[in-house]
């Protein structure tokens, strides 16, 4: 099902065997309740689709145990807030006995899956069992999104994690909200039968009053004139919805994505379709898509998808984990030990969450997906200190007829390869300018996306495996507070690491930056600390903000601008200038290892002459 990676520890064959078995019971589960659900899970990528049938079902059987027909309404939420602990206790653990939570168990830790969501989104679930009904749209717009905005993103988390640039936040995107509301109610109309059965009936109550049509006349299954009028228009309001999101959410999603999302919207809508023929039957059985209209919509997108994700997904990426369950049980051996630690803490906070993988030792780099391998370098001639311009991210994307926050995406993913080029190599410093103090001119929707995909980076990218230590430059005025709060959490959790010092420059400006310093100079000369008469450089560089910081070797820009845009101007000073014509989405570790060839032919006297080699016979 999935390959092993150098931090797992290997699995028996009766662990193996379990959770193959686990992962079986999920997909039968989910193909069997959810045949729908079930043939756009097959159109993932192979290695992501056993973590969607263990998402699905672990949702399936939390609502199963509240729709039970076993013991009181009280005794029912009993049962589902014990489950619900267990499964806090098999995260933490990395095991469970109970299938359904083994898999989940797996799957969390396989991809670094946000726990706070999906615990969340298990809350919404058992809160339905005190709730008699919703009175808006707007109430059971609430219900909706805090029970299934979740498990798409977890689903988009795992593409990224996979190498494929995607919008973790989906529920930032335009037309997002509705493609739920749209899931939500076909799910609804699917269920009705069920639910009436139980003597629920979930629709909103304004809605039933438009139409004059009263719970007790559904639950008797009165097939009247209003209740047909009812159920056309809420068929005809999901279609709506579904299709009003696919084209707002089509051309923000990349290709593979973008695939499920049409596949979705076509087999709700068929779903709609049999609903709406079904007539009165639609109160008393589940309605079923004919099997060839199914086929007809699965078919070509199946192909289509696995053409898809073979062109899109980077080697070797679609299946390599976070971190394995049996690797978290291997870490945590006693209450002292710091891997145990980090894993108990990693269910309630973004920051602690990722210091679980912190804890484990950094895996090598990952190789170039063509094979590449670095230029021989001498370590006394490799620069010590790279910082990079990453210009283009916009022009790109706009070039290809895609909005600018697609080119910010894509740029992300040739940061990471950079990254590994970086480490492949064994330079000591890299700095990357990811937002200016200038970039706030842009508009205030393109700088949301921005600092949207650079939390996702920070949080689901490929730093944190890896012997990459990370410094925050810049100011923290003005930006989001949850931005500065991951900056904060993946600098303090990876103080400690030897390799490579990635600095990332967010809200830098470099003339702030010598105005701070000017400005530490004068408080200390005020308070009779400092002479002004003996001010040095030396003294000045040490009331910089980030005095630590050594001086830039190499100074590379991309896309063609020859200009150093207010840049660590303390830091350059000598730098040598590197300048390259492609955009920086289309950069990947190969330009870097040829940016730093070409400084290794630079010759670096800094200001002084040369020396002409000696005449023959020169004493």
């Amino acid at each position: 099902m999935r390959r092993s990676t150098t931090r797992s520890v290997t699995r028996s064959g009766r662990e193996r065997s379990a959770l193959d078995a686990a992962y079986d019971e999920c997909r039968r589960l989910v193909r069997t309740t959810r045949p729908t659900e079930y043939a756009l899970m097959q159109l993932m990528p192979p290695p992501v689709r056993p973590a969607c049938w263990a998402l699905y079902a672990a949702l399936a059987s939390a609502d199963d145990l509240l729709d039970s027909t076993e013991g009181t309404p009280q005794e029912r939420a009993r049962r589902l807030q014990e489950w619900r602990a267990a499964l806090e206790a098999d995260l933490t653990s990395g095991t469970s006995d109970d299938p359904i939570r083994l898999a989940l168990t797996d799957a969390v830790w396989h991809w670094g899956l946000d726990l706070d969501d999906l615990l969340g989104a298990l809350d919404a679930v058992q809160r339905d069992e005190d709730r008699e009904g919703v009175a808006t749209w707007q109430e059971w717009r609430e219900r909706a999104h805090a029970q299934n905005v979740s498990w798409p993103e977890q689903l988009m988390r795992m593409l990224v994690r996979s190498g494929l640039p995607v919008p973790v936040r989906l529920r930032d995107l335009p037309g997002f909200t509705r493609f739920v509301d749209g899931l939500f109610l076909t799910d609804m109309l699917r269920d009705l039968p069920e639910d009436l059965d139980g003597g629920h009936v979930w629709f909103p109550a304004e809605i039933l009053d438009r139409f004059h049509v009263t719970p007790a006349e559904l639950i008797s299954r009165e097939w009247t004139p209003a209740v047909r009028q009812l159920v056309a228009h809420l068929t005809g309001q999901a279609r709506e919805w579904l299709e009003n999101s696919r084209r707002a959410l089509r051309n923000t999603l990349p290709l593979g994505p973008g695939i499920v999302l049409d596949s979705a919207v076509e087999l709700f809508g068929a779903e709609l379709d049999a609903i709406v023929r079904a007539g009165s039957a639609v109160l008393h059985r589940p309605v079923r898509v004919p099997r060839h209209t199914e086929w007809r919509i699965l078919g070509p997108a199946r192909a289509r998808a696995a053409v898809v994700w073979r062109l899109t997904l980077p080697p070797g990426r679609a299946d390599t984990p976070a971190r394995t369950a049996s690797a978290a049980r291997a870490g945590a051996t006693s209450p002292d030990d710091d891997r145990a630690d980090a894993t108990a803490s990693a269910l309630h906070t973004d920051s602690e969450r990722h210091t679980t993988r912190i804890a484990e030792p950094p895996l090598p780099p990952r190789p170039h997906r063509d094979g590449a391998r670095p230029p021989a370098v001498a370590a006394a001639h490799l620069p010590q200190h790279v910082a990079i311009v990453m210009d283009g991210n916009g022009r790109w994307a706009t070039g290809l007829g895609l909005p600018r926050d697609e080119g910010h995406r894509a740029g992300a993913v040739a940061l990471r390869d950079v990254v590994q080029g970086a480490l492949e190599i064994g330079l000591a410093h890299l700095t990357v300018y990811a937002f200016s103090t200038e970039n706030w001119k842009r508009s205030p929707d393109e700088v949301s996306k921005l600092f949207a995909i650079m939390r996702a980076e920070l949080l689901d990218g490929e730093l944190l495996d890896h012997d990459v230590r990370l410094r925050w430059v810049g100011s923290p005025d003005g930006l989001p507070e949850d931005v500065v709060e991951v900056l904060r959490a993946q600098e303090h959790a990876t103080r400690n690491r030897t390799g490579l010092t990635f600095n990332v420059c967010v809200n830098y400006g470099g003339r702030a930056e010598l105005a701070q310093a000017g400005a530490a100079l004068a408080r200390a000369a005020l308070a009779g600390e400092v002479d002004p008469a003996r001010v040095s450089e030396r003294l000045f560089a040490a009331h910089l903000p980030h005095h630590a910081m050594p001086d830039v070797d190499l100074l590379w820009r991309t896309s063609g601008e020859i200009r150093t845009s207010n840049f660590l101007p303390w830091h350059a000073h000598y730098a040598e200038l590197h300048f390259t014509d492609q955009p920086w989405p289309e950069v990947d570790r190969r330009d870097l290892w040829s940016a730093i060839t070409a400084y290794t032919h630079r010759k670096r006297r800094k200001g002084a002459a040369s020396v002409p080699p000696p005449a023959d016979g020169a004493q």
